[in-house]
């Protein structure tokens, strides 16, 4: 089943997660073709959750295993994912893949110009070269002839119409390497150098050499027998002066070139008796070097032949070209008179032919591969700039201060890069890990990630927290283009998004953000809950979420709520309404009453107001939420007793509220927040931002209903309530 019709069979699919770091068993419920958005605070298990998913899709068992928790013998486990195709956008993308070199995208050209039309009419062109490719693609005798070509340049070194002259080369030309036949001190060697072939002998004189170095007194070194000594000398004198081991390699490996390529019947045999003629022979120093470059010259012009004829295809060639195309097709045609002296051989003559009736054939269809090839290229040329307006479109709105280049690079590849918003195309930015901040390299990558994912059709797409530092202008530029209307966005895809930050809830759920912009992608969210390691989904719809005003009011007023829960929301609700809250007298009343302090104790810190006063004006306004209750009731309802109760058997939210209180009385000695802050900071700066108006956000959830602390953080404090205040 294709991934598209996957896809439609499918409405929700729950994926089961065990063993995954802080997760002992969750479902994770996706809706399929939506954006589906897990809100939760840190510590929950997100990015347990993205990278369980992704390494099963994979079938990545080792990767796997690494989520499993700490001390555990429990094996991560995943179930019921049928997502095959999953990528996921994180932190790491950015550094791992998009800027790991001076460049982005080493696959831009499937990620930005991959069109089915496209293909299609490229796929027409290269039957109208078919002829011409099978020859080159399919034919032995070409792809043997191209392995064997290039051998000659690295033996001879050459380069620009001649061979080297240095080293082995050049010793070869002043007579070294043969010619052991010259020499009459030499002539006891007969029986290894006289007929017998060229590579045999260099063998042996290399084995000579290296054998009599060995030589100790008037021994042989081989046979141990008696030698005459000064004839020993005599010949290595005449060996050590003519016969070169780096001319003998070059003169071995030269012939053995010769005899291959007559084996293979590329090369005329009567050429390797000429040359063996000359190796050895200084007074042939000048015919061998002409002789040589001349298989040199032949060499390097059937090599450029062949590799032109084989890297001809549609999409290499520029427009300029194209109009020039009986031209391009002439230049491949191989001359016979510029192999016509070591290649005119029966094998390579057939071959060249075949090439030359093929190339022939091709010049009839001229003027139907030149208009294929312009309509390939008119597509081309409009893709391209389609992507680029996109990508430059987005830039603007995000406040970039850069352009995008994209360019086709030959057939089936392309690059792309960035310039200065006010530069030319050609002012490339290198490094732009260095040039770009951290929320632009953000921004970017995430929708390059947009394009690489939707080329690839990607079945699920992962978003772990990927926007929430971003600010205003990028947040909506990145979220408007991500689902963009468009075949290259997110519309119609499976996006798991997971975040610790609410405002993509408020923005999607509450805000209606796609909506208001006419963009077509469904939106369901849930809120995460960690029970020490049994992962839940809440649903969060869009009644979920309160205008915090009216959400602390609503809470002050709810008489099913424990007095100190309804205390802390209305001391936020003044917070809220009132500019300087800090001299209202409701709000010191309830600051007293946090603090513990009986009436006795009480203290006023409003100026030049009398505490009776206070108190008195104070109740008036606390009593229109709490009725019915006095001062010294609401401190009851506020006693150690009642507070450690709530914090045994209450809920999570109620007894954060309860612990707190328990913390900011004061007690003889101080209250216990400054011990709480040295034992355990990251608690208490948890519990201090639920008792306060920080930064919260002007829509929040239902704390009675969406709640969550981090479970090590609460049995922390349950245990320091403990400690400090059970006797």
């Amino acid at each position: 089943m294709r991934s598209g019709d996957k896809r439609n069979a499918l409405q929700v699919q729950k994926i089961r997660i065990m063993n995954c770091n802080c997760i002992d068993d969750a479902e994770i419920t996706i809706k399929v073709n939506a954006l589906n958005i897990k809100y939760g605070p840190n510590g929950t298990g997100k990015s347990s959750i993205s990278k369980a998913i992704l390494y099963s899709s994979k079938q990545n068992t080792e990767e796997l295993a690494k989520l499993k928790p700490y001390n555990s013998n429990e094996e991560p486990y995943i179930d019921n994912c049928e997502f095959k195709k999953v990528r996921l956008f994180d932190e790491s993308y950015v550094n791992r893949y998009l800027f790991e070199s001076n460049s982005f995208l080493s696959n831009s050209y499937q990620v930005f110009l991959h069109d089915e039309n496209l293909d299609s009419m490229k796929e027409n062109t290269e039957n109208l070269l078919k002829g011409l490719q099978s020859v080159s693609e399919e034919s032995s005798d070409i792809k043997e002839l191209m392995n064997f070509l290039p051998s000659y340049m690295n033996i001879t070194s050459f380069k620009n119409g001649s061979i080297s002259k240095r080293g082995g080369m050049g010793e070869l030309l002043k007579g070294n390497g043969s010619g052991f036949e010259k020499y009459e001190e030499l002539n006891t060697y007969k029986p290894f150098y006289e007929g017998r072939d060229f590579p045999t002998v260099s063998k042996w004189a290399k084995w000579r050499n290296d054998g009599i170095s060995q030589m100790n007194g008037s021994a042989c070194p081989f046979c141990t027998h008696g030698m005459n000594i000064d004839n020993i000398k005599k010949q290595n004198k005449t060996i050590a002066s003519v016969f070169k081991s780096s001319a003998l390699k070059v003169a071995n490996e030269f012939i053995v070139f010769l005899q291959n390529g007559i084996d293979q019947g590329y090369i005329e045999p009567k050429s390797i008796d000429v040359m063996k003629n000359y190796i050895g022979d200084s007074s042939k120093a000048s015919e061998l070097q002409a002789e040589m470059n001349q298989i040199g010259t032949e060499t390097e012009y059937l090599c450029t032949k062949i590799e032109q004829i084989l890297n001809f295809k549609p999409m290499n060639v520029s427009r300029e070209q194209i109009e020039k195309i009986e031209l391009q097709l002439d230049n491949l045609i191989i001359d016979k008179r510029q192999i016509s002296k070591f290649y005119d051989t029966n094998k390579i003559n057939k071959l060249v032919e075949e090439v030359d009736l093929k190339i022939n054939e091709l010049k009839e269809k001229t003027s139907a591969i030149k208009n294929m090839f312009l309509i390939c290229q008119e597509k081309m040329e409009k893709l391209i700039e389609n992507r680029k307006e996109d990508i430059n479109n987005f830039f603007m709105i995000a406040g970039f201060p850069y352009k995008f280049v994209l360019k086709s690079n030959g057939e089936n590849n392309a690059m792309c890069y960035l310039i200065p918003s006010s530069a030319q195309e050609q002012d490339k930015i290198d490094n732009p890990e260095t040039h770009l901040s951290w929320g632009e390299k953000n921004a970017f990558s995430l929708v390059m990630f947009m394009f690489e994912t939707v080329s690839d059709d990607v079945d699920l797409i992962i978003l772990d927290d990927p926007i929430t530092s971003f600010d205003k202008n990028k947040k909506f530029a990145v979220t408007k283009r991500l689902f963009d209307n468009t075949k290259f966005s997110f519309k119609d895809k499976t996006v798991l998004m997971l975040t610790h930050d609410l405002q993509p809830i408020i923005d999607y759920v509450h805000g209606k953000f796609l909506r208001r912009y006419g963009l077509h992608t469904p939106v369901c969210a849930s809120y995460l809950i960690n029970n020490g390691g049994d992962l839940e989904e809440q649903e969060i719809t869009q009644n979920d979420l309160n205008n915090i005003v009216e959400l602390t009011k609503s809470l002050s007023e709810n008489q099913s709520v424990d007095t100190p829960v309804r205390i802390i929301n209305l001391r936020k609700y003044i917070e809220l309404t009132r500019p300087d809250f800090s001299n209202d007298f409701a709000y010191d009343v309830l600051s007293n009453l946090v603090h513990g302090r009986t009436l006795e104790r009480y203290e006023n810190r409003i100026e030049n107001k009398d505490r009776s006063e206070v108190i008195h004006h104070g109740m008036a306004f606390i009593n229109k939420y709490l009725s019915d209750m006095d001062y010294d009731k609401l401190l009851d309802e506020t006693s150690d007793a009642n507070l450690l109760k709530l914090v045994e058997e209450a809920d999570k939210y109620t007894q954060t509220i309860a612990i707190r209180f328990l913390f900011e009385k004061d007690r003889s000695g101080g209250s216990l927040l400054s011990q709480l802050k040295k034992e355990y900071p990251n608690a208490c700066k948890f519990v201090n931002e639920t008792n306060h108006i920080e930064n919260d956000y002007i829509f929040q959830l239902d704390p009675m209903k969406f709640f969550e602390i981090p479970e090590y953080y609460l049995n922390q404090l349950k245990a320091f309530c403990k400690g400090k205040l059970v006797k």
